[in-house]
Formats: C-alpha cells, structure tokens, sequence
C-alpha cells in the first residue's frame, strides 16, 4: 500500500509497507491481514497528524525519537492511542495516551491556538480518561504551562502529587499529577 504526502526529515515515515519485507520498527506487529490493514491504517494517520506535533520538538528533546520509537508501536499494540479534535489533516487538538499495567498516563494534550476556548481540551481528556478506562491517570504539566491548564485540574479533580525539576528540560518544573513519577519513567 502506497502511503503518500509531505516528506519529514526526521520522520521515518516509507513509501511501501509490504508484509514480510518491511524493515521498519512496525514491522514486527504486522504479523496478520488485520494487524496489517490496522497498522497501516495507524501508520498513516501518525504520518498525518505529525506536522501538526513536530514542533513539540522544540520544546521537549527527543519528541521525534519518542513519537516514532515509542508512540506509534504501542498504538500498533492497543497500548497507546492517538486522539483527535478536528480534521486529519488539521487537528484542533491532540491526545497521546498510555494503558499498560505499570502505568496509565496521558502523555501530550496539545490544542491549537484556534481551538482554545472552545471545549476540545476537555473533550480530549475525557476521551482520554475513557480510553485508558482510569479517571486519575498520571498528567505532567510543565511550570509555564501551569496557570493556563489549572481549570482543567480542578475540573477533572486531578491533585498534584509531585513537582520534579528538569524531568522533560533542565531547569523546568514539570507538576505531576495523580501519582509518583520516577526517572525511570520516560513515557
């Protein structure tokens, strides 16, 4: 199956998904006809929705490297998922969540600037809450996004638990809630 659009640079999207030839990380979860119409299917839609998240990469190291060595396999896997106000091609707003048995989270609530106001981030995390089926799942907030996210908090009741410094960039608190986040969790 052709997968076309824009090229990325650091984005290890492939022309070609063929089963049995593809060397790419997904490649192992393709194992089956549907595994392998799902995966592609997933694959084209982390393709599509990766120029809206890229420049997340200017914010935290390693984003790229997470999103496609981490992100996209779990969503292959039924462990992670991608959530989506708005169009493919122009999302409103953006969730990344995690459902694995040593940690629920919701990793990236991105919403554009033309979406804010308007009720996506609430919708995004509670369709995040329902798909990882956990109504305190842990959320990191970094200290100059603080204010700006302390509504949706008190509204879905999450309590900060923690504050770590440098977790995600040196010299920025991220406040974590509903858990204990410890180094060894780079989700």
């Amino acid at each position: 199956m052709e997968i076309t659009g824009r090229p990325f640079p650091d984005c290890p999207c492939i022309a070609i998904i063929e089963p049995m030839s593809c060397t790419h990380p997904i490649a192992p979860v393709l194992g089956n006809a549907h595994a392998y119409d799902r995966g592609v299917a997933a694959w084209q839609e982390a393709c599509a929705v990766w120029p809206t998240l890229a420049p997340l990469k200017a914010t935290y190291p390693g984003f790229s490297s997470w999103y496609w060595s981490k992100v996209v396999p779990g969503v292959l896997r039924g462990t992670r998922a991608i959530l989506r106000q708005g169009p493919l091609n122009a999302p409103l707003g953006l969730a990344i969540v995690k459902r694995e048995a040593a940690e629920n989270k919701i990793c990236t609530l991105w919403v554009s600037e033309a979406g804010r106001g308007r009720g996506f981030g609430r919708e995004l995390l509670e369709e995040a809450i329902d798909w990882i089926g956990d109504d305190y799942p842990l959320f990191t907030v970094p200290a100059q996004r603080y204010e700006e996210f302390q509504p949706l908090m008190e509204r879905f009741r999450f309590y900060e638990t923690q504050r770590l410094n440098s977790l995600y960039r040196s010299g920025i608190v991220e406040h974590i809630y509903n858990g204990q986040f410890s180094a060894q969790q780079q989700s």
